[in-house]
């Protein structure tokens, strides 16, 4: 009978995960992909305590990121701090701290392990890594298509096409001078929050929503025209689109300069976190299993008030848990089992110094992976089919006559 007095659950936190070998080598496997993209466009990776002061988030990351979803805590100094949810605020931070030391433009990438309390589903869970892709300093239209640049050729990089995925975008400023125009604004916090949802829900959930707000009929026609890129309503819009130079430029240049990836303009994508100033962007995974967001991000130019500095800023956030269900769903992983691995049997102790001293170095040599097997105890045979069952493409017997 067991000794045992208490037994704890053996399963992780709630929406949290355990690795096990073969899922780590997946995410490193992603890691190691982001890396090699970032670094040979000339960002470079920096890294942030996981401790924050809860007050930032509070300020800037709006009411659910920074209320209800953030893990915070007096610690025992009486201070209020938080597991970060996110990284940009973090990074405002560190780049404030030595601002007059830096050289900008800065092009900065981090992987960083986040925290959000939130309900755990598919695609969301309440710890994750996040690639942090961002570009601090320079104010022009030339940062927005480096950053588009970027995401469609990290997923090139993994073997996608454009039949796997698209990257959606919108601009915060024309979405506003459209409102106005169209005698909307006064209504701007619903709209924003409805067109923030518009593709998970349907459309009469949608419209009940606008109604209930006390929209007319008329003005919830113009939304429903806007989202669906018809009439005049998305005629107005596009003219608007036009007339803003980093749009513009997009519009026109992304086509020449990756044909390979589908961008789209769209109306619907406003992503809510508060700090967005201009352009904002998501990618969306064609997979109908998997039909979501993968990853957001946008310009967001006033973010390092927080800390008394001006600077403007681009950049985007894309999770290891949409990354990784975006590959298994359209089998862009590689097969991880191409090198050779080798077990090593011998026949007792007597044989250890053999293995060490000339057949380990010459693997070594090889590149080849093994493993020495001790089960002395058991038969030649039976430690033999145990060995091939595991997945050893060769067995060394050594000592054995």
């Amino acid at each position: 009978m067991s000794n045992i007095q208490n037994s704890f659950p053996s399963q992780p936190y709630k929406g949290t995960r355990d690795f096990y070998p073969e899922e780590l080598q997946k995410r490193n496997y992603i890691f190691k992909k982001w890396r090699e993209v970032l670094t040979g466009l000339g960002f470079v990776e920096y890294e942030t305590s996981l401790l924050e002061n809860a007050e930032i988030y509070i300020a800037k990351s709006g009411e659910e990121l920074g209320g209800s979803q953030l893990y915070n805590f007096k610690d025992k100094g009486d201070r209020f701090v938080a597991l970060r949810p996110e990284q940009t605020p973090s990074l405002a931070r560190i780049v404030a701290n030595k601002f007059s030391e830096l050289n900008f433009p800065l092009r900065w990438f981090s992987i960083p392990n986040c925290f959000r309390y939130e309900r755990p589903q598919k695609g969301r869970l309440r710890e994750h890594w996040q690639l942090n892709v961002d570009i601090i300093g320079h104010s022009g239209m030339e940062a927005e298509l480096e950053i588009f640049n970027i995401l469609g050729k990290i997923f090139l990089e993994f073997g996608a096409n454009k039949s796997h995925f698209k990257i959606m975008f919108n601009h915060r400023q024309v979405l506003d001078k459209w409102l106005i125009n169209q005698d909307l604004i006064n209504f701007k916090e619903v709209i924003y929050k409805v067109l923030d949802n518009w593709f998970k829900l349907s459309l009469e959930e949608n419209v009940k929503i606008l109604d209930e707000n006390k929209l007319d009929k008329n003005q919830i026609q113009q939304i429903v025209d806007l989202t669906a890129k018809q009439n005049q309503a998305w005629e107005n819009y596009l003219e608007l689109c036009h007339n803003q130079p980093e749009i513009d430029l997009l519009l026109k240049t992304l086509p020449i300069i990756r044909p390979d990836v589908e961008y789209e303009l769209n109306p619907c994508i406003i992503r809510g976190i508060a700090y967005y100033t201009g352009v904002v962007l998501e990618a969306f995974d064609k997979n109908p299993d998997n039909s979501r967001a993968l990853f957001g991000g946008g310009r967001y130019d006033n973010l390092m008030e927080l800390f008394g500095k001006e600077s403007p800023a681009i950049g985007f956030g894309f999770g290891d848990v949409t990354m990784h269900q975006f590959l298994t769903g359209h089998n862009l992983y590689p097969n991880f089992n191409q090198q050779k691995k080798v077990a090593i049997m011998p026949f007792n102790q007597d044989n250890l110094l053999e293995i060490f001293t000339k057949i380990i170095p010459k693997l070594e040599k090889e590149n080849t992976i093994y493993e020495i097997n001790y089960e002395y105890e058991r038969s030649q045979n039976k430690r033999y089919k145990s060995l091939k069952k595991q997945g050893f493409d060769d067995v060394i017997k050594v000592g054995f006559i």
